[in-house]
């Protein structure tokens, strides 16, 4: 069948009418930018590409998962409502729901965006907006520095009329549905507009955009479309996928699903997934932001399938694997998702979401159980915390980790074919050349002194030093023992350091020998109180948990150099101790160090 071609406005009367989802589309994922961008091509006369199109018969309606697409859209969403049909002919999109949809929001719906600095959770930080366009912005002027030459813009209200300017809602476009009503409408404006002395030219200029929009919407024939008509649902899946994976308009996760949505005849694994997501990132302890892709990955890797997203690895035989297997690999998630966020690892401080992957593989394959009170059970939940701080601060699934994922599930399958226990110095020693931190060298305690105030991986550094910490039940804060507003140019020089010392005073307040983690509560209290006055009011015990030292003379400001230097000891130590490094040497190389540091700071103080 040749391909057909329609208005914009034919077409979008059409959608939730007769022309719907299948459940194997993806939700929605265009910014109002790339809106913008849609209707900007539509106004210059740019083709849009083709879409593609499934005819469906009543009877064979009922069996299919049917969905509405979203008029009326909010960020961050992924929920397509359910589709109620009766016995009807149907016109299901299987190429195009992005553009359809962009189409529909701006001619029809609204978009809702988060205000910033506002906070997700919060109704009141959202915003609905619709679609403007300037009618006085000259589209032909070539010295725009943007390739969007019309004014187009959201707004969640109509903006105030300033010299220059016009808004038209696009929307008001869809009300002309006949040639004489829109001239009526364009003669009326422009007596309106030259009643309020607008030149002639800008008038003009109004006059061509409200021209180009009409036709754009209501004349042109730009959706260019083909329609399969076929019952087979395996053909249509085939076209769905030959049509996407080609280019980039669907991650090979979408294809997962989609194709799991056709096969798991009990479950709507659509549904199910996004649900089991939705609880996963809000229904837990703390916030997450896990998606789709991750949990998808999940299921091979869980049922020890190939875990690349190859199209020849969704095979049947596979996805009835995966159906059988996902009580158990939401169970395994979930428990992993818990233990990190247990000890503070969420949203904020997880890097890298496929280094949960071998913990979730070891739950689904053992026995183990998340807030277990048998003894092996805590200390295989000790051991995979431990491994997952130094998998973390190693960035050893950094960048593509498909490999280091593989490789991960083979050092666990060899592990428990002779143990129960998590294999935490196996997957050490097995991922190393991943890792940018070699956790069997004593040598990466360097690693961890260097860290910063800055670096995202601090708080992983110090929550090794709390290994009985649970985080995730309360707020904590990365804390400065000297405050930093102590440690200003003034201050220090009010303190009598010298003009030389000041930047090595600087340089160290954000060392990690300057850090600790405290509960959120304790940090508000503590503020920019002087570290001595607010240590006084701890115990010893407190002092030692956070390595203090105990020299009471190094807690004024003056001293900050030799009290970090003292610190780094104690640290250099206690994370040998952790680590499992012999002591000797930690606290050999410890000295060594230390004078190197010392004799660096001088230096810098005298100007050397």
């Amino acid at each position: 069948m040749a391909y057909k071609s329609s208005s914009i406005a034919g077409v979008i009367r059409h959608l939730n009418r007769d022309y719907y989802l299948p459940a194997i589309q993806r939700p929605y994922v265009w910014t109002p930018e790339q809106i913008v961008r849609l209707f900007d091509s539509l106004l210059k006369g740019y083709p849009i590409s083709s879409f593609l199109f499934w005819e469906v018969e009543p009877a064979q309606a009922g069996s299919l998962d049917i969905y509405k697409f979203v008029e009326d859209f909010k960020f961050g969403d992924f929920h397509n409502e359910t589709a109620d049909v009766n016995d009807q002919h149907l016109t299901l999109v299987l190429d195009g729901q992005q553009r359809l949809t962009s189409l529909l929001i701006g001619l029809r719906g609204s978009y809702k965006v988060k205000l910033k600095g506002k906070r997700w959770q919060n109704p009141d930080s959202w915003v609905r907006q619709s679609l403007y366009l300037d009618l006085m912005v000259d589209a032909s002027d070539e010295e725009s520095e943007s390739d969007i030459s019309y004014g187009l813009s959201f707004f969640d209200e109509a903006p105030v009329e300033q010299a220059g300017t016009h808004w038209f809602p696009v929307r008001n476009i869809m009300q002309f549905d006949d040639k004489d009503g829109f001239d009526g409408y364009v003669e009326k404006l422009l007596d309106l507009l030259e009643s309020k002395d607008v030149s002639r030219t800008d008038c003009r200029i109004v006059e061509r955009n409200l021209k180009k929009l009409y036709h754009a919407v209501w004349v042109d024939e730009s959706v260019a479309y083909f329609t399969e008509t076929s019952r087979s649902l395996e053909r249509v899946l085939d076209i769905f996928v030959r049509a996407n994976e080609g280019g980039t308009k669907l991650s090979k996760s979408d294809l997962l699903l989609s194709t799991i949505t056709t096969t798991w005849g009990d479950l709507n694994a659509r549904e199910e997934i996004y649900s089991y997501v939705d609880y996963l990132n809000s229904g837990l302890a703390r916030n997450n932001s896990f998606d789709k892709d991750w949990v998808m990955k999940a299921c091979l890797v869980l049922s020890d399938l190939p875990n690349a997203y190859k199209v020849s690895n969704f095979t049947k035989k596979n996805l009835d694997l995966i159906r059988h297997n996902w009580e158990g690999i939401k169970s395994a998630l979930e428990m992993t998702v818990r233990l990190a966020n247990d000890f503070g690892i969420d949203r904020e401080t997880l890097t890298s979401s496929n280094a949960l992957l071998p913990i979730a593989y070891y739950f689904f394959k053992t026995s183990v159980r998340f807030n277990s009170t048998e003894a092996n059970h805590l200390e295989a939940i000790q051991a995979m915390h431990r491994w997952l701080v130094k998998a973390l601060l190693a960035s050893t699934f950094g960048g593509s980790s498909d490999g280091t994922i593989s490789q991960s599930r083979k050092i666990i399958q060899e592990s428990l074919a002779t143990s129960s226990e998590f294999p935490e110095r196996a997957l050490l020693l097995g991922l190393r050349r991943q890792s940018h931190i070699d956790f069997t060298d004593p040598r990466s305690l360097d690693d961890l002194l260097s860290l910063t105030y800055q670096d995202r991986t601090t708080f992983f550094a110090l929550s090794l030093l709390y290994p009985d910490k649970r985080w995730g039940s309360a707020q904590y804060h990365v804390d400065h023992i000297f405050p930093q507003a102590s440690l200003t140019k003034a201050k220090l020089l009010s303190h009598g350091v010298s003009e030389w010392g000041v930047e090595a005073y600087l340089k160290g307040k954000d060392r990690l020998s300057n850090l600790q983690l405290l509960p959120y509560l304790d940090n508000i209290e503590k503020s920019d109180q002087q570290f001595e006055a607010w240590l006084s009011g701890r115990s010893l015990t407190f002092t030692h948990e956070h390595s203090i030292p105990d020299d009471k003379e190094l807690y004024q400001v003056d001293r900050l150099l030799d009290f970090l230097n003292a610190r780094d000891m104690l640290l250099r130590k206690r994370y040998a101790d952790i680590l499992g490094f012999s002591s000797y040497s930690a606290a050999s190389e410890a000295s060594n160090d230390a004078v190197e540091f010392s004799d660096s700071l001088e230096a810098e103080i005298s100007g050397k």
